[in-house]
């Protein structure tokens, strides 16, 4: 056995020289992608407490670090077209002193824009109040014959730790009416995530159309898009 060691330990060290780097290798990119999954902004939209439309919209952030919400927007598609509305802002008008002042105290109260804790959670009324806010700002009268809700599309923009893009999470709510109630069911299984480079700088362009028109002084206004059937 000795004899043969010798003979071939050329071979035999080339051999352990290789395993030895696999070994290596394989635990390099066991600690990459550790840290790539760290690192990866991650949100979660869904409804809590109901299935119906008084369901709460929920939003959680399962990032390893805060995530700092700054644009929820809600798509209510109909057969006559969708509306998209920015609701990260209560609907609640703080022109009264005291109410500013309370507000002040505690900003939630006026706004849901703000750092959302790693394995926090935060939600944002129900989808039936959502679904008439846009109704009333769009004056969209439900009554209307031929009028069908079809969907709700709620996407959230923010901003994760100290990167330059924005990164998002959107899902999708379809409307299943029955003869006495309506049922939310969600549309994919788990939340679309907006991670890549190239959904990212269409954020930030959605973040400056968004600026551009609250500086035209439609901020509180439904904007509609038809969408191709």
């Amino acid at each position: 056995m000795y004899e043969w060691i010798s003979a071939h330990k050329d071979v035999l060290q080339t051999l352990a020289s290789v395993g030895s780097f696999m070994i290596w290798l394989i635990y390099a990119q066991l600690l990459y992608f550790g840290f790539r999954r760290q690192r990866r902004p991650r949100l979660i939209i869904n409804r809590g407490k109901r299935k119906n439309l008084d369901a709460l919209c929920v939003i959680s952030n399962m990032s390893a670090e805060p995530i700092y919400l700054q644009h929820i927007m809600m798509t209510l598609e109909t057969s006559e077209g969708d509306w998209t509305l920015d609701v990260s802002d209560h609907e609640a008008d703080l022109d009264d002193d005291e109410d500013q002042q309370e507000a002040g105290h505690n900003a939630s109260h006026c706004t849901h824009q703000g750092p959302l804790d790693s394995g926090g959670f935060v939600h944002i009324g129900s989808f039936n109040a959502l679904k008439e806010r846009i109704t009333t700002i769009a004056d969209i009268d439900e009554s209307r014959d031929g009028l069908v809700f079809k969907a709700v599309c709620v996407r959230v923009i923010g901003t994760y730790c100290s990167e330059n893009l924005p990164i998002g999470a959107e899902r999708r709510f379809v409307f299943h009416q029955s003869e006495n109630s309506c049922t939310l069911v969600p549309e994919t299984w788990d939340t679309l995530q907006f991670s890549t480079r190239r959904q990212r700088r269409a954020l930030k362009a959605d973040i400056k159309r968004i600026h551009e028109r609250q500086a035209q002084g439609e901020g509180e206004k439904a904007e509609k898009e038809d969408r191709e059937q």
